[in-house]
Protein backbone atom coordinates (compact mmCIF):
# COMPACT_ATOMS: atom_id res chain seq x y z
CA UNK A 1 0.00 0.00 0.00
CA UNK A 2 1.70 3.16 -1.17
CA UNK A 3 -0.46 5.85 0.45
CA UNK A 4 -2.90 4.83 3.15
CA UNK A 5 -5.81 6.56 4.74
CA UNK A 6 -7.43 5.57 8.03
CA UNK A 7 -11.18 5.54 8.55
CA UNK A 8 -12.29 5.00 12.16
CA UNK A 9 -16.00 4.21 12.49
CA UNK A 10 -17.32 4.88 15.99
CA UNK A 11 -17.38 8.20 17.81
CA UNK A 12 -17.24 6.84 21.35
CA UNK A 13 -14.33 7.30 23.72
CA UNK A 14 -12.13 4.56 22.26
CA UNK A 15 -12.85 5.31 18.60
CA UNK A 16 -12.15 8.99 19.21
CA UNK A 17 -8.94 8.21 21.10
CA UNK A 18 -7.63 5.99 18.30
CA UNK A 19 -8.51 8.60 15.67
CA UNK A 20 -6.71 11.30 17.70
CA UNK A 21 -3.66 9.05 18.01
CA UNK A 22 -3.58 8.24 14.29
CA UNK A 23 -4.11 11.87 13.25
CA UNK A 24 -0.93 12.82 15.09
CA UNK A 25 1.02 10.51 12.79
CA UNK A 26 -0.86 10.41 9.49
CA UNK A 27 -2.30 13.08 7.21
CA UNK A 28 -5.44 11.31 6.06
CA UNK A 29 -7.53 10.17 9.04
CA UNK A 30 -11.34 10.26 9.19
CA UNK A 31 -13.45 9.79 12.31
CA UNK A 32 -17.00 8.62 11.60
CA UNK A 33 -19.56 9.16 14.39
CA UNK A 34 -23.03 7.59 14.30
CA UNK A 35 -24.83 10.46 12.52
CA UNK A 36 -24.38 13.94 11.12
CA UNK A 37 -25.62 15.71 14.26
CA UNK A 38 -22.90 14.00 16.27
CA UNK A 39 -20.33 14.83 13.57
CA UNK A 40 -21.33 18.50 13.66
CA UNK A 41 -21.08 18.59 17.46
CA UNK A 42 -17.54 17.18 17.30
CA UNK A 43 -16.50 19.65 14.59
CA UNK A 44 -18.01 22.64 16.39
CA UNK A 45 -16.50 21.81 19.79
CA UNK A 46 -13.18 20.48 18.44
CA UNK A 47 -13.48 17.75 21.06
CA UNK A 48 -15.74 14.88 22.06
CA UNK A 49 -17.47 16.69 24.92
CA UNK A 50 -19.65 13.68 25.72
CA UNK A 51 -17.04 10.89 25.84
CA UNK A 52 -13.61 12.58 25.99
CA UNK A 53 -14.11 16.09 27.35
CA UNK A 54 -10.98 18.21 27.53
CA UNK A 55 -9.10 16.28 24.81
CA UNK A 56 -8.71 18.54 21.74
CA UNK A 57 -9.18 16.97 18.33
CA UNK A 58 -6.25 17.54 15.94
CA UNK A 59 -6.95 20.11 13.22
CA UNK A 60 -6.02 17.54 10.58
CA UNK A 61 -8.62 15.02 11.77
CA UNK A 62 -11.59 14.95 9.40
CA UNK A 63 -15.01 14.20 10.91
CA UNK A 64 -17.75 12.95 8.63
CA UNK A 65 -20.75 10.68 9.23
CA UNK A 66 -20.65 9.48 5.60
CA UNK A 67 -17.93 6.84 5.62
CA UNK A 68 -18.53 5.50 2.11
CA UNK A 69 -16.96 8.48 0.34
CA UNK A 70 -13.69 8.04 2.22
CA UNK A 71 -13.09 4.32 1.66
CA UNK A 72 -10.75 3.41 -1.18
CA UNK A 73 -8.49 0.47 -2.01
CA UNK A 74 -5.81 2.14 0.15
CA UNK A 75 -7.98 2.46 3.27
CA UNK A 76 -7.28 0.86 6.64
CA UNK A 77 -10.73 0.61 8.19
CA UNK A 78 -11.02 0.54 12.00
CA UNK A 79 -14.31 -0.42 13.63
CA UNK A 80 -14.98 0.94 17.12
CA UNK A 81 -18.76 0.74 17.34
CA UNK A 82 -20.52 -0.99 20.27
CA UNK A 83 -20.49 -4.74 19.67
CA UNK A 84 -24.29 -4.88 19.75
CA UNK A 85 -24.33 -2.65 16.66
CA UNK A 86 -21.58 -4.44 14.74
CA UNK A 87 -23.85 -6.64 12.60
CA UNK A 88 -25.87 -3.62 11.46
CA UNK A 89 -22.70 -1.70 10.60
CA UNK A 90 -21.28 -4.66 8.68
CA UNK A 91 -24.52 -4.89 6.72
CA UNK A 92 -24.05 -1.24 5.70
CA UNK A 93 -20.45 -1.91 4.70
CA UNK A 94 -21.57 -4.94 2.74
CA UNK A 95 -23.82 -2.77 0.61
CA UNK A 96 -20.96 -0.55 -0.56
CA UNK A 97 -18.90 -3.56 -1.71
CA UNK A 98 -15.65 -3.02 0.15
CA UNK A 99 -12.44 -3.87 -1.68
CA UNK A 100 -9.92 -6.30 -0.16
CA UNK A 101 -8.71 -3.91 2.53
CA UNK A 102 -7.64 -4.35 6.17
CA UNK A 103 -10.60 -4.13 8.56
CA UNK A 104 -9.41 -3.85 12.16
CA UNK A 105 -11.70 -4.51 15.09
CA UNK A 106 -11.15 -2.20 18.07
CA UNK A 107 -13.94 -3.92 20.02
CA UNK A 108 -13.82 -6.12 23.13
CA UNK A 109 -17.07 -7.99 23.37
CA UNK A 110 -19.51 -10.29 21.60
CA UNK A 111 -22.17 -9.70 18.99
CA UNK A 112 -25.54 -9.02 20.62
CA UNK A 113 -27.59 -11.77 19.01
CA UNK A 114 -25.03 -14.11 17.50
CA UNK A 115 -22.66 -13.99 20.51
CA UNK A 116 -19.80 -14.25 18.04
CA UNK A 117 -16.40 -12.62 18.37
CA UNK A 118 -16.13 -9.36 16.38
CA UNK A 119 -13.88 -10.91 13.72
CA UNK A 120 -16.42 -13.69 13.20
CA UNK A 121 -19.23 -11.18 12.72
CA UNK A 122 -17.11 -9.17 10.28
CA UNK A 123 -16.15 -12.28 8.31
CA UNK A 124 -19.75 -13.42 7.98
CA UNK A 125 -20.68 -10.16 6.24
CA UNK A 126 -17.38 -9.22 4.57
CA UNK A 127 -15.52 -12.41 3.61
CA UNK A 128 -13.32 -10.56 1.12
CA UNK A 129 -11.56 -8.26 3.62
CA UNK A 130 -8.41 -8.81 5.69
CA UNK A 131 -9.46 -8.94 9.34
CA UNK A 132 -7.43 -8.02 12.41
CA UNK A 133 -8.11 -7.31 16.08
CA UNK A 134 -6.28 -4.58 17.98
CA UNK A 135 -6.38 -5.05 21.74
CA UNK A 136 -4.51 -4.47 24.98
CA UNK A 137 -4.63 -2.45 28.21
CA UNK A 138 -5.74 0.91 26.88
CA UNK A 139 -7.81 3.40 28.84
CA UNK A 140 -9.16 5.78 26.21
CA UNK A 141 -8.48 9.06 28.05
CA UNK A 142 -4.84 8.21 28.79
CA UNK A 143 -4.34 6.98 25.24
CA UNK A 144 -5.83 10.14 23.73
CA UNK A 145 -3.59 12.28 25.94
CA UNK A 146 -0.54 10.58 24.48
CA UNK A 147 0.55 8.65 27.56
CA UNK A 148 2.64 5.48 27.00
CA UNK A 149 0.74 2.36 25.99
CA UNK A 150 1.25 -1.01 24.34
CA UNK A 151 -1.16 -3.08 22.25
CA UNK A 152 -1.16 -6.20 20.12
CA UNK A 153 -2.62 -6.72 16.66
CA UNK A 154 -3.96 -10.21 16.13
CA UNK A 155 -4.23 -11.05 12.45
CA UNK A 156 -3.12 -13.24 9.60
CA UNK A 157 0.51 -12.83 8.54
CA UNK A 158 -0.62 -10.74 5.54
CA UNK A 159 -1.26 -7.83 7.94
CA UNK A 160 2.12 -7.90 9.70
CA UNK A 161 2.97 -4.56 8.04
CA UNK A 162 0.35 -2.72 10.11
CA UNK A 163 1.86 -2.42 13.64
CA UNK A 164 4.40 0.27 12.64
CA UNK A 165 1.54 2.34 11.20
CA UNK A 166 -0.13 2.36 14.64
CA UNK A 167 3.09 2.87 16.61
CA UNK A 168 5.09 5.95 17.59
CA UNK A 169 7.59 6.91 20.27
CA UNK A 170 5.13 6.26 23.13
CA UNK A 171 2.80 3.62 21.67
CA UNK A 172 4.13 0.19 20.80
CA UNK A 173 1.98 -2.19 18.78
CA UNK A 174 3.22 -5.76 18.42
CA UNK A 175 1.95 -8.48 16.09
CA UNK A 176 0.40 -11.87 16.80
CA UNK A 177 -0.98 -14.47 14.42
CA UNK A 178 -3.36 -15.58 17.20
CA UNK A 179 -6.30 -13.35 16.34
CA UNK A 180 -8.79 -15.56 18.18
CA UNK A 181 -6.70 -15.51 21.36
CA UNK A 182 -6.31 -11.73 21.18
CA UNK A 183 -10.07 -11.31 20.89
CA UNK A 184 -10.89 -13.85 23.59
CA UNK A 185 -8.57 -12.13 26.06
CA UNK A 186 -10.22 -8.78 25.42
CA UNK A 187 -13.65 -10.36 25.84
CA UNK A 188 -13.04 -12.59 28.89
CA UNK A 189 -11.48 -9.83 30.96
CA UNK A 190 -14.77 -7.91 30.89
CA UNK A 191 -16.50 -10.61 32.94
CA UNK A 192 -13.59 -10.94 35.36
CA UNK A 193 -13.61 -7.17 35.88
CA UNK A 194 -17.13 -7.49 37.31
CA UNK A 195 -15.82 -9.92 39.91
CA UNK A 196 -12.99 -7.54 40.80
CA UNK A 197 -15.55 -4.82 41.39
CA UNK A 198 -17.53 -7.09 43.69
CA UNK A 199 -14.44 -7.79 45.79
CA UNK A 200 -13.76 -4.08 46.00
CA UNK A 201 -17.37 -3.29 46.87
CA UNK A 202 -17.39 -5.86 49.66
CA UNK A 203 -14.10 -4.42 51.01
CA UNK A 204 -12.48 -7.84 51.12
CA UNK A 205 -8.98 -6.36 51.09
CA UNK A 206 -5.72 -6.54 49.16
CA UNK A 207 -5.11 -10.22 49.87
CA UNK A 208 -8.44 -11.15 48.33
CA UNK A 209 -7.84 -8.84 45.38
CA UNK A 210 -4.47 -10.45 44.62
CA UNK A 211 -5.82 -14.00 44.99
CA UNK A 212 -8.71 -13.14 42.71
CA UNK A 213 -6.44 -11.76 40.00
CA UNK A 214 -4.29 -14.91 40.02
CA UNK A 215 -7.37 -17.14 39.85
CA UNK A 216 -8.95 -15.07 37.08
CA UNK A 217 -5.83 -15.33 34.92
CA UNK A 218 -5.60 -19.10 35.41
CA UNK A 219 -9.27 -19.49 34.51
CA UNK A 220 -8.91 -17.21 31.50
CA UNK A 221 -6.04 -19.33 30.17
CA UNK A 222 -8.02 -22.56 30.56
CA UNK A 223 -11.10 -21.20 28.82
CA UNK A 224 -9.23 -19.28 26.15
CA UNK A 225 -7.06 -22.19 25.09
CA UNK A 226 -10.06 -24.51 24.96
CA UNK A 227 -11.78 -22.06 22.61
CA UNK A 228 -8.81 -21.92 20.24
CA UNK A 229 -6.46 -19.28 21.59
CA UNK A 230 -2.77 -19.91 22.25
CA UNK A 231 -1.62 -20.09 25.85
CA UNK A 232 1.12 -17.48 25.45
CA UNK A 233 -1.40 -14.95 24.14
CA UNK A 234 -3.21 -14.85 27.49
CA UNK A 235 -0.01 -14.03 29.34
CA UNK A 236 0.49 -11.03 27.08
CA UNK A 237 -1.11 -7.66 26.50
CA UNK A 238 -4.58 -8.80 25.47
CA UNK A 239 -4.78 -11.27 28.36
CA UNK A 240 -2.90 -10.45 31.55
CA UNK A 241 -2.27 -6.84 30.54
CA UNK A 242 -5.90 -6.05 29.82
CA UNK A 243 -7.03 -8.07 32.83
CA UNK A 244 -4.89 -5.98 35.19
CA UNK A 245 -6.02 -2.70 33.65
CA UNK A 246 -9.72 -3.52 33.67
CA UNK A 247 -9.87 -5.13 37.11
CA UNK A 248 -7.86 -2.33 38.76
CA UNK A 249 -8.87 0.79 36.83
CA UNK A 250 -11.53 2.96 38.46
CA UNK A 251 -12.66 3.93 34.93
CA UNK A 252 -13.72 0.36 34.07
CA UNK A 253 -17.48 0.16 33.57
CA UNK A 254 -17.55 -3.60 34.16
CA UNK A 255 -15.62 -3.20 37.41
CA UNK A 256 -17.96 -0.39 38.48
CA UNK A 257 -21.01 -2.59 37.85
CA UNK A 258 -19.56 -5.25 40.15
CA UNK A 259 -18.78 -2.65 42.79
CA UNK A 260 -22.32 -1.27 42.75
CA UNK A 261 -23.88 -4.75 42.88
CA UNK A 262 -21.81 -5.44 45.99
CA UNK A 263 -23.11 -2.17 47.43
CA UNK A 264 -26.68 -3.43 47.11
CA UNK A 265 -27.83 -1.90 43.81
CA UNK A 266 -30.14 -4.04 41.69
CA UNK A 267 -28.77 -5.75 38.62
CA UNK A 268 -31.77 -4.69 36.53
CA UNK A 269 -31.27 -1.03 37.36
CA UNK A 270 -27.54 -1.13 36.59
CA UNK A 271 -28.05 -2.82 33.24
CA UNK A 272 -30.48 -0.09 32.18
CA UNK A 273 -27.75 2.52 32.36
CA UNK A 274 -25.86 1.20 29.32
CA UNK A 275 -24.03 -1.71 27.76
CA UNK A 276 -22.09 -4.00 30.09
CA UNK A 277 -19.96 -6.20 27.85
CA UNK A 278 -19.03 -8.55 30.68
CA UNK A 279 -22.69 -9.42 31.28
CA UNK A 280 -23.44 -10.91 27.86
CA UNK A 281 -19.95 -12.42 27.64
CA UNK A 282 -20.54 -14.19 30.95
CA UNK A 283 -23.64 -15.94 29.61
CA UNK A 284 -21.84 -16.99 26.43
CA UNK A 285 -18.78 -18.48 28.13
CA UNK A 286 -20.83 -20.22 30.80
CA UNK A 287 -23.06 -21.84 28.18
CA UNK A 288 -20.10 -22.90 26.03
CA UNK A 289 -18.44 -24.65 28.99
CA UNK A 290 -21.69 -26.28 30.08
CA UNK A 291 -22.31 -27.68 26.59
CA UNK A 292 -18.72 -28.92 26.35
CA UNK A 293 -19.13 -30.77 29.64
CA UNK A 294 -22.49 -32.26 28.62
CA UNK A 295 -21.03 -33.50 25.32
CA UNK A 296 -17.99 -34.82 27.23
CA UNK A 297 -15.69 -32.77 25.02
CA UNK A 298 -14.07 -31.12 28.02
CA UNK A 299 -14.58 -30.60 31.73
CA UNK A 300 -13.24 -27.17 32.54
CA UNK A 301 -13.66 -25.91 36.07
CA UNK A 302 -14.47 -22.21 36.06
CA UNK A 303 -15.54 -21.33 39.63
CA UNK A 304 -15.28 -17.57 39.08
CA UNK A 305 -17.54 -17.60 36.04
CA UNK A 306 -19.87 -20.00 37.86
CA UNK A 307 -20.09 -17.61 40.81
CA UNK A 308 -20.73 -14.58 38.60
CA UNK A 309 -23.31 -16.52 36.60
CA UNK A 310 -25.10 -17.43 39.83
CA UNK A 311 -25.28 -13.74 40.80
CA UNK A 312 -26.51 -12.47 37.44
CA UNK A 313 -28.67 -15.32 36.19
CA UNK A 314 -29.72 -17.34 39.26
CA UNK A 315 -30.47 -14.48 41.65
CA UNK A 316 -27.92 -15.66 44.20
CA UNK A 317 -26.79 -13.02 46.67
CA UNK A 318 -23.34 -11.57 46.30
CA UNK A 319 -22.33 -12.59 49.81
CA UNK A 320 -23.46 -16.16 49.17
CA UNK A 321 -20.88 -16.75 46.42
CA UNK A 322 -18.24 -14.15 47.24
CA UNK A 323 -15.92 -16.71 48.81
CA UNK A 324 -15.82 -18.61 45.51
CA UNK A 325 -14.40 -15.54 43.79
CA UNK A 326 -11.44 -15.43 46.15
CA UNK A 327 -10.68 -19.13 46.70
CA UNK A 328 -10.96 -20.26 43.09
CA UNK A 329 -7.29 -21.24 42.69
Amino acid sequence: MSAVNFVVIGGGAWGTAVAVHLAKMHDDVVLVPRDESKAKALRDAHENTERLPGIPLPESLMIDADFAVHITSETILCLACPTQGLAELCAQLQRIHLPKIPVISLMKGLGKDSLQLPSQVIQSFLPQVLIGSLSGPTYAREFAKGLPAAMVLGADETLNFLPPLFSNSVVKVSFSEDRIGVELGGCLKNSYAIGAGIIEGLQLGDNARAAYLASALAEMVKIGTYLGGKKDTFYGLSGLGDLIATTQGSWSRNRQIGFEIAQGHSIEHLLQSGTVEGYSSLLYFHDVLQKASMLQKASIKAPILDALYAIFYKNCSVCEVANNLVTAC
